[in-house]
C-alpha cells in the first residue's frame, strides 16, 4: 500500500509537518496490523509555490508538478495536511487541489489534517477541503484531525490527539482494504470456485499495483463521447 502525504508546511520544523509525521506514523501501523505491506512518500506544497504559481498564470505545468500530479495519481492512499490562516487553510495548499488533474482522486480514500492556533479553526478543513477534495472524487474518510496549540503543550490534549489520529488512520486503512478487496471475506471459498479467476485477482492482488476498482459511474463522467455538448444544452 502506498500512503502519500501532501503537506503545505511553511517552515522546517513546523507543528503541520508533526502532524503529518504522526499521521503517517499512525496509518503506517494501521495498515501493519491488517497484515498489509505500507511504503510512505511524502510532499511538501511549499517546494512547490513557484511551480504553481506559474502553472496558475500561464497554464504550463513543469516536470515538478507532473511528477508529483502522477505521485497522487498512483498512491493508494491520500493524507493531506495544512496550517489555517484566518478560518482558512493557507492558500497554497488549495492551490495546489485546485490545479491538479479531476481523476486524480477517483475511488481514492482521503484523509485531511489540519493546525491552527484555537480550537475556533477546527472545521476549517471540512468547510474547505471536504468539499474540494469531494468533488475531485476522492473518498474523504468521516473524521478530520485538527491540532490546536494546545494539543501539543499538555498531556491531556496529547492523548486527545493521539486518539484522533488513531480513529482516522484505522477509517483511512480500513476504507483502502475495503475499495481494494483486501482483508477478511475477501478471499476466494469453496463456494467461489465457479467464480472467475481473472476477475478476483484483480481486486485481490498485490497493493499499489493496481489502485482502486473502476468504479464506471465515476469513470463515465470523464468520458468526452457521453458528455452533452453545452450548444445542445442550450438548444434544448
Amino acid at each position: 500500500m502506498r500512503i502519500l502525504s501532501i503537506t503545505t508546511s511553511l517552515s522546517e520544523d513546523s507543528t503541520t509537518l508533526k502532524l503529518s509525521n504522526k499521521i503517517i506514523a499512525a496509518a503506517t501501523s494501521a495498515a501493519e496490523a491488517a497484515g498489509l505491506s505500507a511504503e510512505a512518500d511524502r510532499v511538501n506544497v511549499r517546494n512547490l509555490s513557484s511551480d504553481l504559481t506559474d502553472m496558475a498564470l500561464t497554464g504550463f505545468r513543469s516536470e515538478n508538478l507532473e511528477a508529483t500530479f502522477a505521485q497522487v495519481a498512483e498512491a493508494d492512499v491520500i493524507v493531506t495536511v495544512a496550517p489555517v490562516y484566518k478560518v482558512a487553510p493557507v492558500g497554497l495548499h488549495t492551490l495546489f487541489w485546485q490545479l491538479i488533474d479531476e481523476k486524480a482522486l477517483a475511488n481514492k480514500p482521503v484523509l485531511i489534517g489540519s493546525t491552527g492556533g484555537t480550537p475556533r479553526h477546527s472545521l476549517a478543513g471540512e468547510n474547505v477541503l471536504r468539499p474540494m477534495l469531494s468533488y475531485l472524487k476522492g473518498i474523504v474518510v468521516p473524521t478530520t484531525v485538527f491540532a490546536a496549540t494546545d494539543d501539543w503543550g499538555s498531556i491531556e490534549g496529547g492523548r486527545s490527539l493521539n486518539a484522533r489520529i488513531a480513529q482516522a488512520s484505522e477509517e483511512l486503512i480500513g476504507l483502502a482494504a475495503s475499495l481494494n478487496g483486501v482483508g477478511a471475506g475477501s478471499s476466494a471459498g469453496p463456494a467461489d470456485e465457479g467464480a472467475d479467476t481473472d476477475s478476483a485477482s484483480t481486486t485481490t492482488g498485490e497493493f499499489g499495483r493496481r489502485g482502486a476498482r473502476r468504479n464506471p459511474s465515476i469513470d463515465d463522467e470523464f468520458n468526452p463521447e457521453l458528455i452533452t455538448p453545452f450548444a445542445q444544452l442550450l438548444e434544448g
